[in-house]
């Protein structure tokens, strides 16, 4: 037994000092190097299988990283940092984890020079104020109701997503665009991404499609309703038209058939008048989140109402929210202000499925963007990359300022922060001009991915930012990577809210100077236990005794308060 088996307990790891740190230095850099290949308009997909066996085809850096399963801590350090600018503004995942994983190796570099962990993260620490200082400085200010800017930054984000392989970003960012305007309050400049529905079909990306209503994943519940109603009074019910069913076990005794036909003329009544109930109110479409009988049915559809049953909750809110309707759950107090409004309510056949759609409402605050792709793990991606856009566009709508795209603003800050380090006296000076270094990582990746080659690029790059940018006024000079070529990139309409550059460097220079700060790394054996599935798989695994889920269904953690079933 040796002396930390001693102090620390048997079948504990140990490990001090610089090979630590160089270490973790690797497994941050290893992460970046995994990832980096997916970044930009020509970067790459990866698929994921997971123990099961289903595949997860994917472009999106958070959502790859969540899959994937590692044990070394710097490594999980870097992924943390992806999903946390994933949550926070929605886009960047990519870049954070390049930028991280480019400072992670100038350190490995610095610490060779002989340079101590103290002075490198003081020189980090210093060089992300300058860095936040340059790109707030340089970004152009626009208005958050301004409709075409975000545009622009719908399509942006969308280009180096899975959508643009099919070439339909554009009419997909103005869908994605018209939807958040509509939902948004630009008087009291709030908005609610959750009011944004995308219901997801297979089909043809050409038929994706934004509904200025609900689009509910049901069919009407019989045979003789209408299929179509115009100018539609809209009830929503959270109350039973079917038999009472008790919560705990009950009997009933019966002990002559005049019993049992008074019992069953009693059920009766009772749902003809909860249904002449609806019908008075003039209601001539209701939905409810509990069941319909089917005698209920029968009398609702004489009556020429179209009825669902059985809808989830959410698409209640939903409803709620594009009609202007309020749910009741006492039918012997309906009101005019319950009832909703939709210009047009109808079922049709969506690939091989009938889904109802409620649309033409007359101020709806809530909208279904219906997604169509050739499979269920296209479908998955398209769902994420239209949420990564919604999010961009919140994040204009909270903080209207934006910068440009394609690297160019990283070679900016880069070239400004050369500069001010030649003002800055020691050890230090060093440190920040590796700091401006590692942010060329991010055009070069984007280069590296197009087939451009690397030498070339820099050195235009550099010729370029140096020559344009020697003033107050700045030339957004990047990579193309559709064009393959340096070139000015704010003409191209290539542009990203300024709340994602600023989340990227902060969380990539706290995650790289954490990583620098570890000197001491110490593991305790897991305890591996062998436990059984619900689908029958059996495996061991280090906290296998505790409640949990290996596999997340579309691939992606669902985001607080956003609406994955």
């Amino acid at each position: 037994m040796s002396f930390t088996d001693g102090i620390l307990g048997e079948g504990t790891q140990f490990s001090v000092g610089e090979e630590t740190r160089r270490y973790n230095l690797l497994a941050g850099q290893l992460i970046a190097d995994l990832i980096k290949t997916s970044f930009g308009p020509r970067g790459f997909e990866k698929i994921y299988i997971d123990l099961l066996g289903e595949a997860t085809l994917t472009k999106n850096g958070s959502t790859m990283l969540r899959k994937i399963d590692v044990e070394h801590p710097a490594a999980k350090a870097m992924i943390d940092a992806s999903n946390s600018v994933d949550n926070e503004v929605g886009d960047g995942t990519i870049s954070v984890v390049i930028l991280a994983g480019s400072l992670l190796e100038k350190a490995g570099k610095l610490l060779d020079l002989g340079m101590s962990p103290s002075t490198i993260e003081a020189g980090y620490r210093k060089a992300t104020e300058y860095s936040l200082d340059i790109v707030k400085s340089i970004a152009k200010v626009s208005h958050y109701s301004n409709k075409e800017v975000m545009l622009k930054l719908a399509e942006t984000c969308l280009r180096t997503k899975a959508i643009s392989v099919f070439s339909e970003n554009k009419y997909v960012a103005k869908l994605v665009t018209d939807a958040f305007c509509t939902i948004a309050d630009f008087v009291n400049r709030t908005v609610e991404v959750d009011d944004i529905k995308i219901e997801e079909k297979p089909g043809n990306t050409s038929d994706i499609q934004l509904v200025r209503g609900v689009v509910i994943d049901k069919t009407i519940d019989y045979s003789g309703m209408p299929r179509m109603i115009e100018n539609s009074n809209i009830l929503l019910i959270n109350v039973e038209l079917d038999d009472e069913r008790t919560k705990t076990d009950a009997e009933i005794v019966i002990s002559s058939p005049q019993e049992m036909q008074a019992y069953i003329l009693k059920e009766s009544d009772d749902i003809k008048r909860k249904v002449q109930k609806i019908i008075d109110s003039g209601a001539n479409l209701v939905v409810s989140q509990k069941g319909i009988s089917r005698s209920a049915q029968n009398y609702l559809s004489r009556a020429g109402i179209i009825s669902l049953r059985r809808v989830k909750e959410n698409d209640l809110h939903w409803l709620e929210k594009a009609s202007g309707a309020l749910t009741v759950t006492d039918l012997d107090n309906i009101s005019e202000k319950h009832l909703g409004f939709a210009g047009k309510v109808y079922e049709k056949f969506v690939g091989d499925d009938k889904m109802v759609f409620v649309e033409g409402c007359k101020n709806p605050k809530s909208v279904t963007i219906l997604l169509r792709a050739n499979s269920k793990r296209m479908l998955d991606e398209y769902h994420r990359t239209v949420l990564d856009a919604i999010i961009v566009l919140k994040d204009f709508f909270i903080n209207p300022s934006i910068v440009v795209g394609g690297g160019s603003t990283e070679m900016i800050i880069a070239n400004e922060l050369r500069k001010r380090s030649l003002s800055i006296e020691g050890k230090e000076q060093i440190v920040i001009q590796n700091f401006a270094e590692a942010f060329e990582e991010i055009p070069l990746t984007i280069a590296r991915n197009s087939g451009m080659n690397m030498v070339d690029t820099i050195v235009q790059l550099r010729n370029k930012n140096s020559e344009h940018n020697n003033g107050r006024i700045h030339s957004w000079y990047g990579v193309d990577a559709i064009e393959r070529k340096v070139r000015e990139m704010y003409s191209q309409d290539v542009i990203e809210p300024l709340a994602v550059k600023e989340q990227v460097i902060k969380t990539a220079s706290e995650v790289a100077s954490l990583l620098i700060h570890v000197d001491e790394v110490i593991m305790k054996q897991p305890i591996m236990y062998t436990h059984t599935h619900g689908d029958g798989k059996t495996h061991s695994h280090a906290r296998g005794n505790q409640p949990h889920d290996h596999f997340d269904k579309l691939g992606k953690m669902q985001r607080p308060s956003h609406h994955y079933y």
